[in-house]
């Protein structure tokens, strides 16, 4: 049963945006995103026979025809959920090398699907998964080894792609330094991981990295843009930094002139701060074409060279 409201199920105040939903049975295969987000995530942690009350916020996370709900455009959804019975698939750590590779190239192309239809969290999940289970392959044999890394490189660009979405933009940051150490010369890596230090307000890591990638791809059009954002976002922030610290000069001068009963001499220059920093040449007027850097919008997909 599902109850859509602006409050407690429980509160009399509720404002009822919603009927309440009969009970239904529903079946599906997990982590396919067969269902709402909501039993989808439920699913991964109940237990047989076991009962419980998901709180669902916002209401769109349990939208799902099948529960009647869907389209809804509640606050919060409660739904009242039992598991009355799941089949358990073999472990990955029961399985082959092969088997593995062949699970996690499944998991991925779920992963794409879910992004592209906007489910970005769930995608996330499944690429989480892949990383997880590819996380040691030293024992795999040759081909499964290279297709295992390929993958793992893969995933790892989704998820900062997912992430960077979910505006998670330190763990998006570390999902880049975990495919760069798949591939020290990922473009992908490099302009994704500049995007998250510029939402992460380091602007002078993220022109490092976009003066890294140019070094590769000078021609590189999205490099160039998020470089001159961030050398535009570091004067900015220079000149309040300058400005708080005049400010705080004068209001030390002031309180020196009280304690001294007097003007206080001060030599020339004493209450001036000046901050440089060194962004290297500055090509902001170069305008040539080139190819793109690997924006958020598109998971990528394994092959032997990059993702």
């Amino acid at each position: 049963a599902a109850l859509a409201d602006g409050g407690s199920p429980s509160s009399s105040s509720a404002a009822v945006a919603a009927a309440v939903v009969d009970a239904t049975v529903v079946e599906f295969g997990a982590c396919n995103g067969e269902v709402c987000d909501a039993l989808e995530c439920a699913s991964l942690e109940m237990k047989k026979g076991e009962r419980c009350s998901l709180r669902v916020s916002p209401g769109k996370l349990a939208g799902d025809p099948r529960l009647g709900l869907e389209g809804v455009s509640a606050e919060r959804v409660v739904l009242m959920v039992e598991m009355e019975e799941f089949e358990e698939l073999k472990e990955p750590f029961d399985m082959t090398a092969g088997e593995k590779v062949a699970f996690c190239t499944a998991r991925k192309e779920v992963g794409t699907a879910l992004f592209k239809s906007g489910r970005v969290h769930l995608a996330l999940l499944r690429y989480k998964k892949v990383a997880d289970v590819l996380s040691y392959v030293d024992d795999f044999d040759g081909v499964s080894k290279a297709q295992a890394r390929d993958l793992k490189l893969a995933c790892e660009l989704n998820k900062a792609a997912c992430l960077l979405k979910l505006g998670e933009f330190a763990e998006a940051r570390g999902a880049c330094e975990a495919a760069l150490k798949e591939d020290g010369r990922s473009v992908k890596a490099l302009y994704r991981r500049a995007q998250a230090a510029f939402g992460l307000r380091d602007f002078e890591t993220c022109a490092q990295d976009c003066r890294r990638l140019l070094e590769a791809e000078a021609q590189n059009k999205e490099a160039r843009t998020l470089l001159k954002q961030a050398r535009d976002a570091q004067k900015d922030a220079d000149r309040q930094t300058k400005g708080l610290f005049a400010n705080m000069c004068r209001a030390l001068g002031k309180e020196q002139d009280q304690e001294a009963g007097g003007p206080c001499e001060r030599e020339p220059g004493n209450s001036h701060v000046q901050i440089r920093y060194d962004w290297g040449e500055d090509d902001d007027d170069d305008d040539d074409g080139g190819s793109s850097g690997g924006g958020v919008g598109r998971p990528e997909e394994a092959s032997s060279r990059d993702e």
